[in-house]
């Protein structure tokens, strides 16, 4: 069955996570996603390496680059130079879609830029990401996804009130909202060439991305005039509403009541005369008497089972599931059950062998979409990119070489040492180290 981006050529200029992201989305449906890179600058590396070891060719074997680029081809252009331009321009003219997540401007000054662009390929669909877009007071200021949820209001809630200071989610929580947009975004566009024939210049802001997702909180403000507040695990209306300590190191469990019928099915759960109390008699005097609401919750949940607590809350019909580390997502039952996570057997070579991957949040048996290759080793497609697909003689692909216009190799290479993993733990930077993990994990 034909993958539904088959025929789709997709130049990736971009680096960092959001947007990777939303290519190899498109990869894993079939789009040929051609990553634009340079030999000559550090490669997007973020760690870990494969088995903790960088081996021979560590810019090949990092784990966050094989999973953001899965899927792609590499081409090694230096754009610095005349003739690296000239590659990109005729590889432009045989291109559906050009991304990239320059600062504003960048592209224009490489002479790259959209109108330069359109004059070669008149219908390209132009997708410029930035931290908040090419027009506005803040167009030249950069963007993090890391530091997104603070100036877009998340961390005006997540933290707890008394401590009174915010606190980030612990990742760069907004990449992943602004790589599935991207991609609807993207998708848009190329439905509106199709019916018109027409490209365009999409200007896509992660600030706003991060702004929309706090739909309800500006709701609130521009409605009632009410401003929130740090509110930890609670909720602004609803009690209980928290995460609990469980049996076992470190093991919670997150509870949230939100109607009344879900009370009285914890309320006859729970018994400690919860239901007689008349300090939880409604929904508002339930959050007026939250703490000790919350006490006599994690007192029931103290010495029980998060994973036989979830089963006997959810057979009632109260929401309620365990909080989950690394591992305990990875050897989700349900997960597993739904293919969730991809297997993906690389090639020899590389030494990485099996490894599971994120795939996609749906199951369409009439659109599958797969990994369809590994992320590409630097430059691998150089010479079937410059040759097959645009044409140029072995001379003048020799001639990239010698000026180090492409190459398969940094210029700036550096030695990049296995991570202390033991120190790591000492640190609390991770929790555990598990030896038997690709047993685990069915890699063997």
């Amino acid at each position: 069955m034909q993958d539904i981006l088959a025929g789709l050529r997709i130049i990736d200029s971009t680096t960092a996570v959001a947007m990777p992201t939303a290519m190899h989305i498109m990869a894993d449906l079939g789009a040929e996603i051609i990553k634009v890179e340079s030999h000559t600058l550090t490669r997007d590396e973020t760690g870990p390496y494969a088995d903790n070891d960088p081996g021979d060719e560590p810019w090949n074997r990092d784990a966050s680059f094989q999973h953001l680029h899965r899927g792609k081809y590499s081409l090694t252009l230096d754009l610095k130079t005349a003739e690296g331009i000239k590659a990109y321009k005729e590889l432009a003219r045989v291109t559906d879609v050009i991304v990239e997540n320059n600062r504003a401007g960048t592209m224009d000054r490489l002479g790259l830029g959209y109108g330069e662009i359109r004059n070669l390929k008149p219908d390209i669909i132009y997708f410029s990401n930035t931290g908040f877009g090419h027009t506005g007071p803040w167009k030249r200021y950069a963007g993090i996804g890391s530091m997104l949820e603070l100036i877009c209001g998340l961390s005006q809630f997540t933290g707890y009130p008394d401590e009174g200071t915010p606190r980030r989610v612990g990742a760069a929580w907004f990449d992943l909202h602004v790589a599935w947009m991207a991609v609807f975004a993207i998708m848009a566009a190329l439905h509106y060439r199709s019916d018109t024939g027409k490209g365009q210049w999409v200007d896509f802001a992660m600030y706003q991305i991060g702004v929309s997702t706090l739909g309800d909180a500006i709701l609130d403000y521009s409605i009632n005039g009410r401003n929130g507040r740090l509110m930890g695990n609670r909720h602004p209306v609803h009690a209980p509403y928290g995460v609990y300590r469980c049996q076992g190191d470190d093991k919670w469990i997150a509870i949230g009541i939100e109607t009344d019928e879900q009370w009285v099915s914890l309320g006859s759960i729970l018994g400690n005369g919860l239901m007689d109390n008349p300090k939880f008699e409604d929904p508002l005097s339930r959050k007026h008497h939250e703490d000790e609401l919350d006490n006599y919750i994690a007192e029931w949940t103290g010495d029980k089972n998060a994973e036989v607590i979830m089963k006997t809350l959810q057979e009632a019909g109260v929401p309620a599931y365990p909080v989950k580390n690394t591992k305990e997502l990875l050897t989700d039952s349900h997960m597993e059950a739904r293919n969730f996570y991809e297997r993906f057997t690389h090639p020899p070579e590389s030494g990485i062998g099996i490894r599971a991957y994120v795939s996609r949040p749906w199951r369409m048996p009439e659109m599958p979409s797969v990994i369809h290759r590994p992320a590409p080793r630097l430059g691998e497609q150089n010479e079937h990119i410059i040759s097959d697909l645009l044409g140029w003689s072995d001379a003048e692909v020799s001639k990239l070489y010698a000026l180090d216009v492409m190459g398969k190799i940094p210029s700036n290479t550096f030695e990049r040492k296995p991570v202390n993993l033991e120190a790591a733990v000492d640190e609390g930077t991770i929790a555990e180290i598990d030896p038997d993990f690709k047993e685990t994990l069915r890699y063997q």
